[in-house]
């Protein structure tokens, strides 16, 4: 059953391939995790990304938060993200997250679920942008790597709640350590409703280090 999990992964490989009209770019991150209690994490990361065919600095954002898992399977976030622009203009953003997952161990699989409400605000402080957002994901589990999947919607929350966005995601991750997880992911990202949609291809790495 794995073996036909990892053949399917790799056979999904071919629809994230880049069309001309799409720019890419490439996604790097750094993210601690330190312990306070049994049930609660703080939580500081640091990404950097780079636009027009990894050739231009886009913008970085420093995003700190609260990790709250009362059981095994279900958490809640909070967190604020500071982003900073090529062009120094600096917002800020914030979000809670509920998250959950079941394990499947007859099939080896994790089924993952997140519900996100996000608000943003400019440079002077006025309010920008909420969104709703809801993610589900797969995750196989083998013996070394850990592939994954992921799907995302976004409705844009104003005068009239509309479907805005989404995300395709597909990815590897692996555990280097005890204490220290990487990943390797590809991204498809473009909005929805729209006559000319901004289409995006993303390239992203990423570790984590808890302790």
């Amino acid at each position: 059953m794995k073996n036909k999990l990892l053949l399917l992964f790799l056979a999904l490989l071919p629809l994230f391939s880049m069309a001309q009209n799409e720019d890419l770019e490439l996604w790097s991150s750094i993210k601690f995790s330190k312990k306070i209690n049994a049930k609660l994490r703080f939580e500081l990361e640091e990404q950097v990304r780079w636009a027009d065919s990894i050739s231009v600095y886009k913008k970085n954002y420093t995003d700190i938060g609260f990790r709250y898992k009362p059981f095994k399977r279900h958490s809640l976030s909070t967190n604020l993200r500071l982003i900073n622009k090529a062009d120094n203009d600096k917002h800020l953003r914030a979000h809670i997250d509920l998250s959950s997952d079941i394990d499947v161990k007859k099939l080896s699989l994790i089924l993952k679920q997140r519900i996100r409400i996000q608000q943003s605000w400019d440079e002077l402080g006025a309010i920008d942008k909420t969104y709703f957002r809801s993610k589900w994901g797969v995750e196989v589990k083998t013996n070394f790597i850990t592939p994954y999947i992921a799907h995302e919607f976004y409705w844009k929350l104003d005068q009239q709640t509309n479907l805005d966005q989404q995300r395709s995601t597909i990815g590897v991750a692996w555990d280097m350590s005890d204490d220290i997880k990487t990943k390797l992911f590809l991204r498809k990202e473009n909005e929805i409703n729209k006559k000319n949609p901004d289409k995006l291809s993303i390239i992203g790495i990423g570790a984590r280090y808890k302790f």
